[in-house]
């Protein structure tokens, strides 16, 4: 009976979990290349004819796109550091959950929006900040995951080196490759500033326990 009931509560955790986790993985994913996404205003093409099938900016950023990064992550990084009352309030009933799932409850579909908004907090707020600004987001999304795409987040460890990866074979992961390049170069004299941005905004550490 102890055995079936420590089961019954392993599944219950790793469920919640499962949740949590994704949640955080959706936050804080800034992978190259961005998942395949179409984000309301954000249908078009760029210069380079390729319509942007993926989130990622395909043309190399500008001045004003590195400018209006930094100025949203700096204003998340200390929203980050001094939450409002909204944040803490979605924070502790966070902590609540994952307590109670820790101790057999099994959550709720509403569990799950306040853990996903929790992980938002703890690992995306330079996009809540963004919206309440009324930045365009996915101006705003393209930017970033392009800046993040060559600029590594302290905070997440670095996998072991693999095997050589393909060329890129496609015309769009050709451009992208070629951007990545370029962007990697232009962001040389802002990379220590956007890795202490993002070593706030995008660490894992944020993320509330039980």
């Amino acid at each position: 009976m102890a055995m079936e009931d420590n089961t019954k509560r392993f599944s219950r955790n790793f469920f919640l979990l499962t949740i949590f986790a994704l949640s955080a993985l959706a936050g804080c994913s800034r992978n190259h290349p961005a998942p395949l996404a179409q984000i309301a205003g954000g249908a078009g093409t760029t210069t380079t004819g390729i319509p942007p099938l993926n989130e990622q900016k395909a043309d190399p950023l500008t001045q004003s796109d590195v400018e209006l990064y930094l100025r949203v992550m700096h204003a998340a990084a200390a929203r980050v550091r001094n939450p409002n009352a909204e944040d803490t309030q979605a924070l502790a009933q966070a902590r609540q959950i994952l307590s109670a799932a820790a101790n057999g409850r099994v959550p709720s579909s509403s569990d799950a929006s306040t853990l996903q908004h929790a992980s938002e907090i703890c690992l995306g707020m330079d996009q809540i900040v963004a919206r309440e600004r009324k930045v365009d987001l996915a101006l705003y999304t393209s930017i970033a995951d392009a800046i993040e795409a060559v600029v590594p987040n302290p905070s997440i460890p670095v996998p072991p080196a693999q095997s050589a990866e393909p060329p890129p074979r496609s015309p769009l992961e050709r451009r992208l490759a070629q951007v990545d390049a370029e962007n990697e170069t232009f962001l040389a004299p802002y990379r220590s500033e956007i890795q202490s941005l993002l070593a706030i905004v995008r660490n894992p550490a944020n993320l509330p326990k039980s």
